[in-house]
């Protein structure tokens, strides 16, 4: 069967069938306002999650090109302009006190909430286009139905995400109000908490079995989704959140099986170590860290047994906001949520290069990679994000600078030290506000692989760094 003359553009059908998708767009992007409206009183609660706080970023980011593109397409179809006609109410589903901090695991029921009516929603808008004929015939693309499918996959990927997040954030609000774990298994013997591993395991599989019945999930390695326990043989051995535990005295702990198998027979094989007639003192695990490399790691039980120290070479970033300090003088409590803003649009960018986030410093970021070419590329992404926030025509500018060196350094008990932190932290106020700075070492690795000029700096000589240091300047395209 064959379609004649099918409808283009804004010539599309109208009556009872166009004001059907007109009010639900108009529905969903109230909806989108919505989720806006939470993520600032939301992200209180959870500022302190790393993870939590890339999805926060990413979820602002999502919402707001999802509403400048429903604006793009009711003014391409001859609608009101979204920005006079449709006013957005506060979020329904947020709790009394919105204003006050609320409890991390309330606030991730809080988004949940409101993304599973996103969701909802398009899969109905999806159909509502059809029968429109707003989708194909010539205007797929940017059809309703196809922002529908769009904006649809952006929001299921986001549940998938708040699948894997739900434990830890609760692990980690139960250690932070002081409810230690009393388990007995022994992986909390030897400063490392399961609970968080294993309920993200139990919901992540029952997710995918419900999606594809009988499929198997194939993990690699137990990944440790909490720092370990202070003063644990773990932290002693230089363990760290991100970890993944790929093997047990030379035997894999997880492969092609199910992660909460996994974790069961981790648990039994770890017990007969430790509290085997034949028990050592130490044991040897093959670890993974968030960069990809798999090292070695020894576990002693002696108390007095110093961190593990481990010298590598790596991509070091360091951020810093410019003028915070100035206006905290001036407006503390607006300081405070451009702080967290600003550590959003950071934390939303640099997992998607497989940076790890060593740690914040007021307001700024010590960050690692493995390479040079990823930390230069997550710098570029991070100040395409903030310079998009700012063309939003927010009151007050976010502006970062940025420095980046690759070297060698020295890894203890998950924070690192050497030269190669020093010079990155020494470069990056020379960077422009809104720029990037770089040594000649990762210039000579990222020169003909990312779209962008660079200018050399005179060589710079650097507080406690001996040698002078060739710096250039990145030319961050608008």
């Amino acid at each position: 069967m064959t379609r004649t003359n099918p409808p283009q553009g804004s010539g599309l059908t109208s009556g009872p069938h166009r004001a059907r998708e007109l009010n639900h767009i108009s529905l969903m992007l109230g909806i989108e306002g919505q989720i806006l409206a939470a993520l600032g009183p939301v992200s209180k609660g959870l500022k302190d999650h790393p993870g939590s706080s890339a999805l926060l970023g990413r979820l602002r980011s999502v919402a707001e090109d999802h509403i400048e593109a429903w604006r793009v397409r009711m003014l391409g179809i001859g609608a009101p302009d979204p920005r006079t006609s449709i006013t957005v109410g506060p979020p329904p589903a947020l709790p009394p006190g919105l204003d006050e901090q609320l409890a991390p695991s309330a606030a991730f029921q809080v988004l949940y909430t409101l993304i599973s009516q996103a969701t909802f929603g398009y899969s109905i808008l999806h159909v509502v286009a059809h029968r429109q004929c707003d989708s194909g015939w010539g205007i797929e693309e940017g059809s309703s139905a196809d922002l529908a499918d769009e904006h649809l996959s952006d929001y299921l990927q986001a549940l998938e995400i708040f699948h894997k997040l739900v434990s830890d954030v609760t692990v980690w609000e139960l250690s932070r109000d002081g409810l230690e774990c009393r388990c007995v298994c022994p992986s909390c013997g030897l400063g490392i908490c399961m609970c968080g591993s294993h309920g993200t395991a139990r919901l992540v599989e029952l997710w995918q079995s419900a999606m594809n019945p009988g499929k198997i999930l194939a993990e690699q390695g137990l990944s440790m989704l909490s720092p370990p326990r202070a003063d644990s043989m773990a932290l002693r051995a230089g363990l760290d959140r991100g970890d993944a535990i790929v093997d047990l005295d030379g035997q894999p702990v997880a492969t092609e099986t199910k992660l909460s198998e996994s974790i069961s027979d981790w648990t039994q094989r770890l017990q007969k170590v430790i509290g085997g007639p034949a028990a050592e003192e130490r044991m040897r695990l093959r670890v993974r860290r968030p960069s990809g490399r798999v090292q070695e790691v020894l576990v002693t039980s002696h108390a007095e047994s110093a961190p593990l120290q481990e010298r590598r070479l790596a991509a070091i970033m360091f951020t810093d906001m410019v003028g915070f300090t100035s206006l905290t003088q001036k407006n503390e409590p607006r300081a405070l949520e451009l702080l967290e803003e600003h550590r959003a649009l950071v934390r939303g960018e640099y997992p998607r290069f497989k940076g790890r986030e060593i740690k914040t410093m007021g307001d700024a970021f010590l960050l690692e990679f493995a390479s040079a070419l990823e930390a230069a590329s997550c710098a570029l992404a991070i100040q395409r994000a903030v310079r998009k926030r700012n063309r939003a025509g927010r009151s007050e500018k976010i502006q970062l600078r940025i420095g980046i060196h690759v070297g060698d350094l020295i890894s203890v008990g998950g924070d690192i030290f050497g030269d190669a932190v020093n010079i990155a932290s020494r470069i990056e106020p020379m960077a422009e506000p809104g720029g990037i700075c770089v040594t000649q070492q990762v210039y000579d690795q990222i020169w003909n692989k990312v779209p962008v000029k660079m200018s050399e700096l005179a060589q710079a000589r650097l507080k406690n760094v001996k040698a002078p240091v060739g710096v250039y300047r990145v030319a961050v395209p608008n």
